[in-house]
């Protein structure tokens, strides 16, 4: 495949350009136009600065530069940018090249003899600093490195600091002994992010960390800190940032509700905690005022629940199915979690060529749930709660359900389907730790997402601890964030039920979640994938706890764009005696290489194809260089 157009065009990445090439000027008639040889103010920046979304994980002003090697000493070009889109337009307008786009690419990226080096400077307002940055996919030698920044800081009213766009730029930058911005810094310039577009009107609450819980559907909620799960709401904004494929903020894009990050939001808006307030994040920026009463009306006369139907359970069939006999029809027996994950199994098994595996495990069906429900004589006490009007009052539904779920962890399951699921384990996992997973009929569902709503037990060992595991997912159907998610969707609680996918538990090295969609630009035509990563096993990177290490991996161009590093110090192990604990890491090292990030990205674009070449949401992990996918679902666009 050729790449030099799609290059050229996605040079845009640093000035966010569409991912369009035209050899004419991008703006209209091939003409001259006034740029300048030195950028001699602030002001003068800004005249020639552009800023543009387009998917960016940055919206920062910046002006594009050429510098011209051709002479005896190089020249610098500041390129107004306000009316160019790519460096080519510029160069050809002022008839500095007469190339075509492919020679021109080829000969002026990642070689040390090109004519010209092509980049740009953007301002980063909160740090007060100019930060100079190149392609993520320009290979660059420290010597031209260091040429570079000085002759862009002999033209330029104030300091300039390398930004690194990749690992090898990074070490470029380490060998030629310059200072750069981090990328924890220029994320940390970052003030505000939209994860989920929308409007609402709602009473905004300041949540503290752990009351999440009391939330009620019609709040805006306004937190310190992300949580790892949380009731329905209409809204959410946060002032600490974390990734956009967090349970949180997947969910948000289920419920349909506007989600973002704006760093001094509780200074901004914490007066009005209590009031009904309008949250509005259907641009770039995140606003929160006081609602008319017009505007409350109208919001209670529109609240509407949008039905969601849980798919029948068939209670028939008994099996202990393994991954390697189910495909995706199997989600009546086994739901939709096991069966899709099987599926990704066939593809594993079909494409060697793709290096990757899924953990051996097997599904316990829908109607092992069913019997020790009926066995327990639990039936009439879910009827009880669903028929008695005070569901609708929070603090007597958390009660009820925590007096269900209290009933499920007190309850016996049948000897005989016990007995059968203890043999099924010891002849296809042996004794080692495996994950108890749910796989509900509620769940990884069109329109329906419910990412963390049900529980995972890792690294169970014992019979007697893999029993009270299995009673654990079931009973977690009956959770208070559940129960409220499926209300929100119209789900009929009546119709859901549980499967349980044990599989071998992974000790591994790092883990975390992919989407074979950029999530910060859900309508780019261009194929992105979105990764984010953190060591040790992978429970930390969905909580969205602290920020992961996240990339953007760009097939077409075969290149790794690093967007924050991860800040997470402790990673989770196996402990010897079952569960996890914590261990410290140096959170300044690179959690995945370059291999490894293209690997998930050829993997991911397989699963996608294999699943109707419908977005994906993608878990995985690695240990020893290997990597195993543990879940697979349809992405939620927002």
């Amino acid at each position: 495949m050729d790449k030099a157009p799609a290059i050229a065009a996605l040079i845009g990445l640093l000035l966010a350009s569409p991912p369009v090439l035209r050899p004419d000027n991008a703006v209209g008639e091939r003409r001259v136009l006034a740029d300048g040889d030195r950028i001699a103010s602030d002001a003068a920046f800004d005249k020639m600065a552009r800023t543009e979304g387009g998917g960016r994980f940055f919206e920062l002003p910046r002006v594009m530069f050429a510098i011209d090697r051709s002479g005896a000493r190089p020249h610098v070009y500041w390129i107004d940018t306000r009316r160019y889109l790519y460096h080519f337009d510029f160069l050809q307008a002022r008839y500095l090249t007469l190339a075509d786009a492919d020679s021109f690419n080829a000969a002026n990226y990642s070689r040390a003899d090109r004519r010209f080096v092509l980049g740009a400077v953007a301002r980063y307002p909160r740090l007060g600093r100019y930060g100079v940055e190149l392609w993520e996919g320009d290979v660059v030698e420290p010597e031209l490195l260091a040429a570079m920044m000085q002759q862009l800081e002999a033209t330029f009213h104030a300091p300039l600091t390398f930004k690194p766009n990749s690992d090898q730029q990074g070490a470029a930058a380490k060998r030629a002994g310059l200072p750069v911005i981090g990328i924890e810094e220029a994320y940390g310039a970052r003030e505000q992010l939209v994860l989920n577009g929308g409007r609402a009107v709602g009473r905004l609450v300041l949540v503290d960390e752990g009351a999440e819980e009391d939330l009620l559907p019609g709040d805006i909620a306004l937190l310190k800190a992300m949580p790892i799960r949380m009731p329905p709401v209409a809204g959410i904004v946060s002032s600490t940032f974390t990734t956009p494929i967090n349970h949180v903020s997947l969910l948000a894009k289920t419920w349909g509700i506007p989600n973002a990050y704006r760093a001094d939001a509780g200074h901004l808006w914490g007066e009005f905690s209590g009031r009904q307030v309008v949250l509005d994040t259907r641009g770039r920026s995140v606003t929160v005022r006081l609602a008319t009463d017009a505007e409350v009306r109208a919001a209670e006369r529109t609240r509407a629940i949008r039905k969601v139907r849980a798919p029948r359970s068939d209670l028939a069939y008994s099996g202990l199915p393994a991954l390697t006999e189910q495909d995706a029809g199997w989600a009546p027996r086994t739901g939709a979690k096991a069966a899709n994950l099987a599926e990704a199994a066939g593809l594993a098994r079909k494409r060697p060529d793709l290096r990757f595996e899924v953990p051996p495990g097997f599904s316990v069906p829908f109607a092992f749930y069913e019997h020790f429900v009926v066995a327990n004589g639990i039936g009439a006490s879910v009827e009880a709660l669903l028929s008695d009007p005070r569901r609708y009052d929070p603090a007597w539904r958390r009660g009820a359900l925590a007096a269900l779920r209290a009933r499920f962890a007190a309850g016996s399951i049948p000897r005989a389907d016990l007995a059968a699921i203890l043999a099924r384990r010891r002849v296809l996992l042996g004794d080692k730790g495996v994950f108890v997973r749910s796989s509900t009929n509620a769940e990884d569902l069109p329109g329906f997402n419910g990412a963390g709503l049900y529980d995972t037990v890792p690294n169970v060992t014992g019979s007697e601890a893999l029993e009270a595991a299995l009673k654990t997912v079931w009973g977690s159907l009956w959770n208070e964030r559940a129960f409220a998610a499926r209300e929100r969707a119209g789900i009929d609680h009546r119709a859901v039920r549980a499967a349980v996918l044990l599989q071998i538990g992974v000790d591994a090295d790092a883990a975390g979640v992919m989407t074979t969609i950029d999530p910060f630009d859900e309508q780019s035509a261009e194929q992105r994938i979105f990764i984010a990563a953190k060591r040790g096993i992978g429970i930390r990177v969905v909580e969205g706890k602290k920020i992961a290490e996240q990339l953007l991996y760009r097939p077409e161009l075969d290149s790794v764009q690093i967007l924050t590093r991860s800040q997470d110090d402790v990673m989770l192990h196996f402990a010897p005696d079952g569960g996890v604990q914590e261990v410290k890491v140096d959170p300044n090292r690179a959690v995945l290489s370059d291999d490894l990030v293209r690997r998930l990205g050829r993997i991911g674009l397989a699963i996608q194809q294999r699943f109707g070449n419908r977005p994906q949401d993608i878990e995985w992990l690695v240990v020893g260089g290997r990597i195993m996918i543990v879940q697979s679902r349809d992405y939620v666009k927002g």
